[in-house]
């Protein structure tokens, strides 16, 4: 039987979906409701679903995202934080790839969005650098303790629950244990606030600390122009430092 995807359906039995909260190149998000009268998020990612995506950078070798992901996931499954999106679990139905997750109220491209419908610049920079001291938290502990860059940081991917952050989306997800400066990434990364090395097809261990930076200058000042001789000064520059996103971003609140 082929799976459904559509308001009252069990693509899972017991976790009937409501209504979608979004889709893309590779997917689409529902609202659901779980046994037991909880809400959940699912998300679907279809096995040979066209990579064809304008806002991403493509790699050939990448024959299916929904696999992509599924080793993501196996990879990010024992890392333990209060501001990752949790995790309930993940399966194949029918060619799909399904993942249950927490439901989170609404995304850091929510919240910016919601500033600018109030005349806002943007997101104030005190409340900003609380959400990114949480995410660089994540990513510190993600880049020390278990090896991974996650390679997807963006505003999309930064969800919020009652004002905290949770970090999601580990569809990129890869591991640095291979040592050496320069690692090659395998898959589409967001432009906008991709690192420069992975232009070349290479990811480091400060691609997420340098996203995370871009972040910031679009959520509070997103009228300013960077241009990408800035992306590469700024990426080596904090190279330079051997800081980490967390101290970075604390100082910067003081």
């Amino acid at each position: 039987m082929a799976l459904h995807i559509e308001p009252n359906a069990e693509p899972i039995p017991g976790y009937r979906l409501i209504d979608r909260l979004g889709s893309g190149g590779f997917g689409e998000v529902w609202r659901a409701e779980a046994p037991g009268g909880l809400f959940k998020a699912i998300k679907f990612v279809q096995r040979e679903a066209d990579n064809s995506d304008s806002a991403l950078i493509e790699s050939p070798n990448d024959p299916s995202r929904a696999d992509q992901e599924w080793k993501s996931l196996v990879r990010v499954r024992s890392v333990r934080h209060p501001f990752i999106l949790l995790l309930d679990r993940f399966e194949y139905i029918d060619n799909y790839l399904v993942i249950v997750m927490e439901l989170a109220d609404r995304t850091l491209g929510d919240r910016f969005k919601e500033c600018r419908t109030q005349g806002l610049p943007g997101i104030p920079r005190e409340e900003l650098l609380g959400y990114l001291i949480e995410a660089a938290e994540v990513l510190d502990l993600m880049n020390s303790q278990y090896q991974l860059q996650h390679l997807d940081i963006k505003p999309q991917n930064l969800f919020l629950v009652h004002n905290h952050i949770k970090v999601a989306d580990f569809g990129l997800v890869k591991d640095t244990t291979a040592g050496g400066k320069f690692m090659t990434i395998t898959g589409g990364v967001t432009p906008v606030y991709a690192a420069p090395e992975t232009f070349d097809g290479k990811f480091s261990r400060r691609c997420d600390q340098y996203s995370l930076a871009i972040v910031y200058q679009f959520g509070a000042f997103p009228s300013v122009v960077v241009f990408a001789s800035f992306y590469r000064s700024a990426a080596a520059s904090v190279e330079c430092r051997g800081r980490d996103g967390l101290a970075i971003f604390q100082s910067s609140k003081r």
